[in-house]
């Protein structure tokens, strides 16, 4: 008899906790017992990822505060008719896919994957779900507090892909890329422009290493509110020759192997894949001791 999974994971860009669910059911689709169904927002780069064996379900989802979410949700549970919801933390999804377990009764697990504080009322969330996952110790010790009652709580950690975090060194290309002198070392950052992350940290040191080190260059990967902010910090310093805000990126594998030191000084972070992606390369890492990075 097979085991219908439904996995609902409502990330833009397939990396983080998307990227988890895709290396997840690549895997179960190994297993000849499980059949899987996955439920997307329209607009996510998974929805693209050609599965062996899984069902993709779109849904439109326009952030955390579409509670029509529940009833989009809801249509793909009463058609898939699920043994087992996997709800993977992201963009709300928790919220909405707490909501869905109460509603349908189905068996439901959720992955937190960050160990940001929570209110008193998360108790009233948790409490839905049959497991809650945590990424980490640091995670688990967060999402405990707020989870008394559930009978499975675990720690399952992020995977890394070896075969795609591991790819030949080609400096040239990056230098050509992003206007780094020959002589430099690289330094970079992979994160949301938001200041839990430490980039505002990373300029400000940038000015007193550049005073012993002239050259260095530091480039900022990622995608935030906060850009603006940082660039004014960068020009105010006068260090655009030296640290550049580079954005989004979908190349981090291309150009891990490239970078001398990772630089990750986040206030909060649940684990961060990035350092897993980072050691793969056997890429030099600077972070900060917070949730579940020492792990």
């Amino acid at each position: 008899m097979s085991i219908r999974v439904l996995h609902i994971e409502l990330g833009i860009h397939l990396h983080g906790g998307a990227e988890q669910v895709e290396y997840l059911i690549n895997a179960l689709e190994h297993h000849d017992d499980i059949s899987l169904h996955l439920v997307c927002a329209e607009d996510s780069e998974i929805r693209h990822t050609a599965f062996g064996y899984c069902e993709t379900h779109t849904i439109k989802y326009a952030g955390e505060s579409d509670f029509l979410c529940v009833k989009r949700l809801l249509e793909v549970v009463n058609g898939v008719n699920p043994d087992i919801i996997h709800v993977h933390s992201e963009r709300g999804s928790d919220v909405w896919g707490a909501m869905l377990a109460k509603i349908s009764g189905v068996p439901t697990v959720c992955t937190r994957r960050i160990d940001n504080p929570e209110t008193h009322f998360s108790f009233y969330k948790y409490k839905q779900f049959d497991a809650v996952i945590s990424v980490s110790e640091g995670v688990r010790k967060v999402v405990s507090l707020h989870c008394e009652g559930v009978e499975h709580q675990r720690v399952i950690y992020p995977a890394v892909d070896l075969t795609q975090y591991s790819q030949r060194k080609d400096s040239g290309w990056l230098r050509r890329t992003f206007s780094i002198p020959e002589d430099h070392i690289v330094i970079a950052n992979f994160a949301q422009y938001i200041s839990q992350k430490g980039q505002a940290d990373i300029i400000l040191a940038m000015h007193d290493v550049l005073n012993m080190h002239e050259n260095v260059t530091c480039l900022l990967f990622g995608e935030g509110n906060l850009k603006e902010s940082y660039q004014s910090l960068i020009e105010r310093h006068k260090l655009d020759e030296h640290v550049k805000l580079c954005g989004f990126t979908k190349e981090v594998a291309k150009i891990l192997p490239n970078v001398d030191i990772l630089v990750h000084p986040s206030y909060s972070e649940g684990l961060g894949d990035i350092l897993l992606q980072a050691g793969a390369n056997k890429c030099a890492v600077l972070s900060s001791p917070v949730g579940g990075i020492p792990e």
